[in-house]
């Protein structure tokens, strides 16, 4: 019999993890150990098995959203049934949540397992991380097809008025800040490879300076609200 850990944390790309995630699904509850056309198999792709709950928050995480998970592991399971809990973007739990979590990650009902998915650890509690067999995927993101993303690779000059028209236009939030910063930098540093085995200095600088910006706007996250600031002021620093 295979052993399902009780909780587990996958570090990863969100796109990638959920990839991981429903194979890994698939593997487990499929009769035929994850076929890919049967009933089972296409119901854990769309995310709608009765066997799983994925769960996405719309900000950082409230009680009110891992909420389903308290009033679902009251119910007991067969012997050889099995329960996924999903928590996509792991890294937005609250101390809150994450504390009223503890108990059920350690010791959950037979049957159930969690399965937290993250970019990295930065923010989550080191007494969820301790409850957890954390593996780690590593996967180039997938390139982007957000105009920002364009604009900051770009080798020829940007227009600042066409910049800020389009980041006025946008939506991007917090969370997308991070996955685009995190999509540069990947980009960047194949750039700085590349320069590398060219020998092409301009372009060796162009890359160690940028990557250096990028590096210090990941450490330093945006606050709430504040992620058009940081694209604006990412703008001055790298294209002037």
């Amino acid at each position: 019999m295979i052993h399902i850990p009780p909780a587990q944390l996958w570090l990863g790309f969100p796109n990638n993890l959920e990839q991981e995630v429903i194979a890994y699904a698939q593997k487990l509850l499929c009769i035929n150990k994850g076929c890919g056309y049967c009933t089972t198999c296409n119901q854990i792709a769309a995310k709608q098995h009765h066997s799983m709950l994925w769960i996405y928050p719309e900000k950082n995480y409230t009680l009110d959203e891992i909420a389903p998970i308290s009033s679902t592991i009251a119910f007991a399971l067969d012997e050889n049934e099995h329960y996924f809990f999903v928590l996509q973007k792991a890294d937005f739990l609250t101390p809150t949540c994450a504390n009223s979590l503890l108990k059920s990650l350690e010791e959950p009902p037979r049957g159930y397992h969690f399965i937290l998915l993250a970019e990295r650890t930065d923010g989550i509690l080191p007494t969820i991380k301790s409850r957890c067999t954390i593996t780690t995927f590593h996967s180039i993101p997938p390139i982007t097809s957000s105009d920002l993303y364009d604009y900051f690779t770009a080798t020829t000059p940007a227009n600042p008025s066409s910049f800020l028209t389009t980041l006025e236009q946008s939506k991007i939030s917090e969370r997308d800040s991070i996955e685009l910063l995190d999509a540069l930098l990947t980009y960047w540093i194949a750039a700085l490879k590349s320069a590398m085995l060219e020998n092409n200095a301009k372009q060796l600088r162009q890359a160690e300076r940028v990557i250096a910006i990028l590096e210090q706007a990941i450490a330093f996250p945006p606050m709430p609200g504040s992620s058009k600031m940081l694209w604006k002021n990412l703008f001055l620093q790298i294209k002037s």
